[in-house]
């Protein structure tokens, strides 16, 4: 797909590795000014590298997705760059605590969940808010999972943390539609070429037997179109990026390769 970006400005957080890699690179493709953030240098030049045809080569800031204040800094230094930011992208993140089934989560890994899943998005999107306010323009895009929609196999605090990131959409869309801000989800499911995949691979590669491993590989093995890629999740950060979508707010899709069909 292509669309027409030329002139705007977006932020993509967690930019060099996966999902967020695809959309870094789709975004520079069809002309966009793109800063992008992570915490490796290499895979940035990386990034970088593959964007060479791109009109602009993409930008990199180094900062941790789990403070406020350096997610802060990476909206200013788009901001103080290009004068405005017109997409901001909240993707990313680690796979800590590790998924496990409810009782056996420790009591210290319940919190922990809601920081890698949820808090992150939130200091994206509260962090890049104000300069669209400002405008009267904006696109807000959150990555999130599937298991927020559909209940998952050790996935239960997963989960509640995604569904909390599903639900703020819908309520930042109402709030913000005053300002001219559109705010869009995008959740998923197993997808090749990520850390999670890689995660998954490694661990069924030495014979585990956690119920996430036997529940991926069920995934694997059913899914009617395919595994996603992340160039898929690219495709539909793209269009809720461009002009296009501008009459869409509140919305979470999700790209899952027919895998299940969430009812909300």
């Amino acid at each position: 797909m292509k669309a027409d970006l030329a002139g705007r400005v977006a932020v993509v957080l967690g930019g060099t590795s996966g999902i967020g890699r695809a959309i870094v690179l789709k975004y520079a493709e069809c002309g966009a000014h793109v800063i992008f953030q992570g915490r490796s240098q290499k895979a940035a030049d990386e990034v970088i590298a593959a964007a060479a045809d791109a009109d602009h080569a993409p930008r990199f800031v180094a900062a941790d997705l789990y403070d406020y204040d350096a997610v802060a800094r990476v909206m200013k230094s788009a901001f103080d760059a290009f004068g405005k930011i017109d997409i901001a992208v909240a993707s990313g993140g680690t796979g800590k605590p590790k998924a496990a089934l409810f009782d056996e989560i420790s009591k210290n890994d319940l919190e922990g969940f809601f920081r890698t899943h949820a808090f992150q998005r939130i200091y994206a999107l509260h962090a890049a808010f104000p300069y669209m306010k400002a405008r009267g323009y904006g696109k807000l895009i959150s990555v999130t999972t599937d298991a927020g929609r559909m209940p998952t196999p050790s996935e239960s605090v997963i989960g509640a943390a995604a569904a909390s990131i599903i639900f703020l959409t819908r309520a930042l869309a109402r709030e913000f539609a005053r300002w001219g801000v559109r705010v869009n989800a995008i959740s998923t499911t197993l997808t090749t070429d990520t850390p999670a995949y890689d995660q998954f691979a490694k661990e069924r590669a030495a014979g585990s037997d956690a119920v996430l491993v036997k529940a991926f590989k069920k995934i694997e093995s059913k899914a009617p179109f395919g595994l996603n890629e992340p160039a898929d999740l690219a495709e539909l950060a793209l269009y809720l990026a461009a002009p296009e979508s501008d009459q869409l707010s509140g919305a979470t899709i999700s790209v899952n390769g027919g895998i299940s069909f969430p009812q909300y």
